[in-house]
């Protein structure tokens, strides 16, 4: 019974077709809906039979060409090297682990939610099958919920006394089909659509009983709009289940007949990608091309021997990771997600010692030795992710970190540049009661600036307001000094003697540059390199430590090609 109307509540079955993180943000964001009694949780299991996959790949042949099978293989390659690149250094379940102990209350399997909720999980193969009706039949639901499965026939979404509706992350009818978001870029649409309708017979043409849109911003892509659909999604669908349980719901029919979109052909997906400029696709044959050798290099002992080398050898070295954002919804080179962060940390604090950033600075300034390889983990700008999303992780593994804020953003809606230039999503930024918050979980704040400014080519005046102002700024906030500094835009040609000369007159007793590098034994205090890193997988960051990366070694070859072409011919003596 429902305490808040005296009603019944409302049952509920949920029809999926897949585990994923959209799926079961949906999922909770029903259960969570006051009123709203789960039933079952009912999965398609069932393999797509091989007489239907031949049937698509005939399809595919003759709409993307001959060469399709090459284009697939290399596909595969590219997935089965990725996935054994994840797996190379640290263990998925690992991961889990540490991602459970940081996040307690979050789902990361349709299992896990059936825990939280009270609710069974059950494989039922084709949920088209005589097992899935009995199964939805036997849970007892009022209604039940499809989410991203097969076409559901009447045997089975006739069995709830509600029927069953479906969540479809387009507008209907002109955006029936799939995939979500792809089609409406490729329309150029200023919108995008989300639907919650009734089940039918149809594809994606049963009445609706919700819709909303999100807007289609400048830089959107295919995967930020369908992570916008997601969100969305579960949100509207909450509502469309809070008016059937308030008896509040209507049905609008469908109107106009609308052919349902299907996958779009490579010749289209080239087409949107050179509109969309800054729509950048994973090279398969590049990624390949990278995972192997990287492979290569572990599974060789080639890693271990250099490691060992490095240890033997017991000189002064240290590395200093650079990240910017935690999130799960950007995809971008500034962000690295909750499940690769957790990864790197976990695999980086099994085979390193990791340090404070005071304590590395404080052996560079006194040229005390670095025990090789010391890690140190930076964050840079003002990004409240870091707190929400990364300090959880770092207190689950037990790393310190230090994160440089740029002052003029604290308490602010303000939007860095070089985020408004590029990326769809607008991203918080921290509050000063999150900075003491970080401060009294034991992390180290440092200064960035006050307004991000290229301290290589602003004004001698400007670099010291900004140097000096972010400093003051983050002592009044935080109530403790602020010793340590990292450049904005911390490339080589953004950094200068006379910024050097500003730092250091500020006070501050550490500079950190974004250049690439290691700490070693004549690492000067106020230019101490560090490794920027993202999302890429865990292994990627060990072979980062001893230098093997592959990115490393391009980047060195490319140095030492720069230096080979700048070196002027030997002059001939006369004769």
């Amino acid at each position: 019974m429902n305490e808040r109307t005296g009603k019944k509540k409302l049952r509920v079955a949920f029809l999926v077709g897949s585990d994923d993180a959209a799926t079961r943000r949906c999922i909770e964001a029903v259960c969570t809906v006051p009123g709203i009694e789960p039933a079952a949780i009912l999965f398609d299991t069932a393999k797509v039979p091989f007489s239907r996959r031949l049937k698509n790949f005939r399809r595919n042949i003759r709409v993307n060409g001959w060469w399709y099978p090459a284009y697939r293989l290399v596909g595969v390659i590219g997935s089965v090297t990725e996935a054994a690149l994840e797996r190379a250094a640290v263990s998925p379940a690992d991961v889990r682990e540490v991602l459970r102990k940081a996040f307690p209350g979050r789902c990361y399997s349709l299992n896990d939610v059936g825990a939280k909720y009270g609710v069974g999980v059950r494989e039922v193969g084709n949920l088209n099958s005589t097992l899935a009706a009995e199964a939805l039949r036997a849970c007892g639901a009022t209604l039940g919920i499809v989410l991203g499965t097969r076409l559901v026939k009447p045997s089975t979404f006739s069995v709830p006394p509600m029927g069953c509706i479906n969540l479809h992350k387009g507008k209907v009818p002109e955006y029936r089909g799939m995939p979500p978001g792809f089609w409406e870029l490729y329309d150029g649409a200023e919108s995008a659509g989300v639907t919650v309708h009734f089940v039918d017979k149809g594809l994606d043409t049963g009445d609706v009983l919700a819709s909303s849109t999100v807007p289609i911003t400048k830089f959107e892509t295919p995967d930020s709009l369908q992570e916008k659909l997601h969100q969305e999604g579960a949100r509207l669908l909450a509502e469309a289940v809070t008016a059937l349980r308030d008896g509040t719901a209507t049905r609008q029919p469908q109107e106009g007949a609308h052919k349902p979109r299907t996958l779009p052909t490579r010749k289209e997906v080239a087409s949107l990608q050179r509109r969309l400029k800054h729509w950048k696709t994973k090279g398969d044959s590049g990624r390949i091309v990278r995972n192997l050798y990287h492979l290569l290099v572990y599974y060789s002992g080639m890693y271990a021997l250099v490691r060992r080398w490095h240890s033997l050898r017991g000189s002064s070295r240290g590395a200093v990771f650079l990240y910017h954002r935690v999130n799960d919804y950007s995809d971008d080179v500034l962000t690295v997600n909750t499940k690769a962060f957790a990864a790197q940390l976990l695999v980086i604090s099994r085979s390193y010692q990791i340090s404070s950033t005071e304590a590395l600075v404080y052996c560079v300034r006194n040229r005390k030795r670095i025990p090789p390889t010391k890690i140190a983990i930076h964050f840079d700008d003002c990004y409240r992710d870091v707190l929400t999303e990364g300090a959880p992780v770092l207190k689950a593994i037990g790393i310190p970190a230090c994160a440089f804020v740029s002052s003029g953003f604290v308490d602010t809606d303000r939007i860095f540049p070089h985020d408004a230039a590029k990326y769809p999503f607008v991203f918080e930024n921290f509050r000063s009661e999150d900075l003491r918050s970080w401060m009294g979980q034991g992390f180290e704040i440092g200064a960035h600036t006050v307004n991000h400014v290229d301290l290589g080519s602003c004004s001698l005046e400007e670099a010291t307001t900004e140097v000096v102002t972010c400093g003051e700024a983050l002592v009044k906030t935080i109530g403790q000094p602020v010793t340590m500094f990292s450049f904005p835009f911390g490339g080589l040609d953004n950094i200068c003697s006379s910024s050097r000369n500003v730092v250091s007159a500020g006070g501050y007793t550490a500079l950190f540059s974004t250049y690439g590098g290691f700490v070693g034994p004549r690492t000067d205090p106020y230019d101490i390199p560090r490794i920027a890193n993202t999302a890429a997988p865990a292994l990627y960051c060990l072979l980062q430590v001893e230098g093997l990366a592959l990115g490393q070694l391009v980047g060195a070859l490319r140095q030492l090609l720069r230096r080979i072409k700048s070196v002027p011919p030997p002059v001939r003596a006369a004769t």
